[in-house]
This record gives structure tokens, C-alpha cells and sequence, in this order.
């Protein structure tokens, strides 16, 4: 029984040095990682004010075009507005454009057409005799 006894003492002694082991390795990842965590925060703490002041510009800048923005829009909604009234007024000079001289090209190209005609046939007329 004793000597159960003293090889149960042996195994248990081998895992608690095996776990001390364990533990020791795991404690020494534990402390490189506080390690770079700390490097990590120091580089952030370093560069969080310029960070912050890019922030802050970039805040201001994008308040002022909003700012700006806001007050062109109406001038925008004018200058919109001005230029469909052109586009119709364009439109309207096109349609008048067609409506006075479509007509008197389409007549005056009827008519060039007949006298060429008429020349061609006069002309086919004389030949042949």
C-alpha cells in the first residue's frame, strides 16, 4: 500500500510540476502580450491629438460646405429653374423655326423639283427628234 501511496505522490507531483510548467508559459504570453498591448496604447496615445485635430479640421470644413451649401440652394433652385425656361423657350423658337420655314422649303423644293423635271423631259424631247 505504501508503495501505491508513493507512486500516487510521484504522479501527482509530476502533474502539479507540469501544470506549474503550463502556467508559467502561459504567464509569460500573458506578459509579452501586457507588453504590446502597452507599446499599442502608447503609439495610440501618441497619435490621437493629431488624429483628433485632423477630425476637428475635417468637421469644420465639411460645416462649412453644408453652411454654404445651404445658402447656394436657393440660387441653385433659380439657376434650374433658368434654365428649363430656356430649354422650353428653345424648344419653342425649334417648333416656330419648323412652322415657318418647313412649309416654303418643303414648297420650294417641289418646285425645283418640277422645273428640273420639266427641263429634263424638254430636254429628252429635243434629243429625240
Amino acid at each position: 500500500m505504501e508503495m501505491m501511496m508513493a507512486w500516487s505522490l510521484v504522479v501527482i507531483a509530476f502533474c502539479m510540476v507540469m501544470i506549474m510548467l503550463a502556467a508559467v508559459a502561459v504567464l509569460l504570453r500573458v506578459r509579452k502580450l501586457a507588453m504590446e498591448a502597452e507599446k499599442l496604447v502608447e503609439t495610440v496615445r501618441m497619435n490621437m491629438p493629431p488624429l483628433i485635430h485632423d477630425i476637428t479640421k475635417i468637421t469644420g470644413d465639411v460645416r462649412s460646405i453644408v453652411h454654404t451649401f445651404e445658402r447656394q440652394a436657393p440660387k441653385l433652385g433659380d439657376a434650374m429653374e433658368a434654365l428649363r425656361v430656356t430649354a422650353r423657350d428653345v424648344q419653342d423658337f425649334e417648333r416656330m423655326l419648323r412652322e415657318r420655314l418647313e412649309r416654303p422649303l418643303l414648297d420650294l423644293t417641289a418646285l425645283v423639283s418640277g422645273v428640273m423635271r420639266g427641263i429634263v423631259s424638254f430636254w429628252r424631247a429635243l434629243i429625240s427628234r
